[in-house]
């Protein structure tokens, strides 16, 4: 039998990945009850099981501030099994648990292994010559193994299906963006029969406003709207306008007003190679166990970049972005992954210009922060990969 053993801390990231790479036929997990939970520990095992089906659990509490303790404990623990082979993964322990795992490995020559994140592998500390493979994580791993579940995300064969449309959509919408304003407000005032999977026909009245009297909504946009197929069979006439959204999806889409800078972001991260698992509008709820499912947060575009999660959080509104949305992209990023995540603010606000004092506390806080000038660039998707792959040599 293969055994590792694993020091539960609060990086999830780090409990999993040599579990995985390893693929022991046993985890032991210590765990120091005054931080953590037998809950907490079990949910981390659930998540590597979900890849490792015959893998079992055994647990053992820890002071992690008594040296002596820990070691006799894994002196013990080796004796025991020694017909076993057994393996220790350092990866995040704190410097106790270290000390105390290197003189139980020196003592029974077992091997010691720790997760290399930001270079992807597994490495043997005692044993250069050793190699494991590396897990390809997904987002929804790190949040089962918190405890939480991800209950739904924005289809993505739909959205690959209607690339082209939803993109044309998106750079119309960013261009014009107060005009698109109008537009959204119109057709949620008017739309109540286009939306919630009922009737697919809207029927409004034309409004007029300002001192031009400009027709609500703008005719223009309308038309184009109905070149990318997301509405059919347009009329306008007699102060009416007439349509069908082309389906539910649509529907939805062109009633919220902020959607169209996610789609920009997200098909920009899913055009690169760098990452993978990219995910729109994810929705979670971060406690599975309580049998309710209660949206927590809902996360605007995520993906994995190797092993490491990317949250991005999507500002469409004109308006400097303020403290609050810096802080909820810090916490609800901190929540998935408390280690290493890489945290991305997108916004169409000119945050660098407008409200240096936000973006340096974005900064500081670690965020990579894409505003208006970054957005237009004419290579947007490379620039937003070159700033998430640069940010991966200082995770935080």
């Amino acid at each position: 039998m293969e055994i590792l053993i694993e020091f539960y801390h609060k990086n999830i990231l780090e409990n999993m990945t040599a579990v995985l790479g390893v693929q022991p036929d046993i985890v032991m997990f210590y765990f120091d009850p005054r931080f953590f939970t037998h809950t907490a520990v079990y949910d981390t095992y659930l998540a590597c099981r979900k890849y490792i089906p015959h893998l079992k659990l055994e647990l053992g509490v820890m002071d992690s501030n008594n040296y002596w303790a820990m070691e006799e404990k894994l002196l013990r623990y080796a004796k025991d099994n020694g017909n076993d082979h057994i393996i220790i993964d350092l990866s995040g322990c704190n410097p106790l648990s270290a000390v105390a795992a290197c003189q139980s490995a020196g003592r029974y020559d077992l091997p010691m292994v720790c997760a290399d994140l930001t270079f992807s592998r597994i490495i043997c500390l005692n044993d250069p010559g050793r190699h494991y493979g590396f897990h390809s994580f997904e987002l929804s791993d790190l949040i089962e193994a918190c405890g939480g579940k991800v209950i739904a995300c924005a289809d993505s064969d739909y959205l690959d299906k209607n690339r082209d449309n939803l993109l044309s959509m998106a750079a119309k919408v960013l261009e014009n963006s107060k005009t698109w304003l109008s537009v959204c407000t119109y057709l949620q005032k008017h739309g109540g029969n286009g939306r919630g999977g009922h009737s697919r026909h809207f029927s409004g009245p034309a409004e007029y406003r300002g001192k031009n009297k400009n027709p609500v909504p703008d005719t223009k946009i309308m038309h184009f709207l109905a070149r990318t197929q997301l509405i059919q069979n347009l009329t306008i006439k007699n102060n009416q306008i007439q349509f069908d959204y082309k389906d539910k999806e649509s529907a939805g889409y062109l009633t919220t007003y902020g959607i169209w800078l996610e789609f920009k972001t997200y098909y920009a991260l899913k055009a690169s190679k760098k990452f993978h698992d990219v995910k729109n509008s994810l929705k979670v709820d971060w406690n599975r166990n309580d049998t309710q499912d209660i949206i927590g947060n809902e996360i605007d575009v995520t993906a994995m970049y190797g092993c490491i999660p990317v949250v991005v959080s999507c500002k469409m509104s004109e308006n400097a972005t303020d403290a609050d949305a810096v802080n909820e992209l810090y916490a609800v990023s901190h929540r998935i992954s408390p280690g290493h995540v890489i945290q991305v603010l997108v916004t169409w606000s000119d945050i660098k210009q407008k409200r240096q004092g936000i973006y340096m506390k974005a900064k500081e806080m670690g965020i990579i922060v894409m505003d208006k000038e970054d957005i237009r660039h004419g290579d947007f998707p490379a620039k937003l990969e070159r700033a998430i792959c640069q940010k991966r040599t200082i995770i935080r």
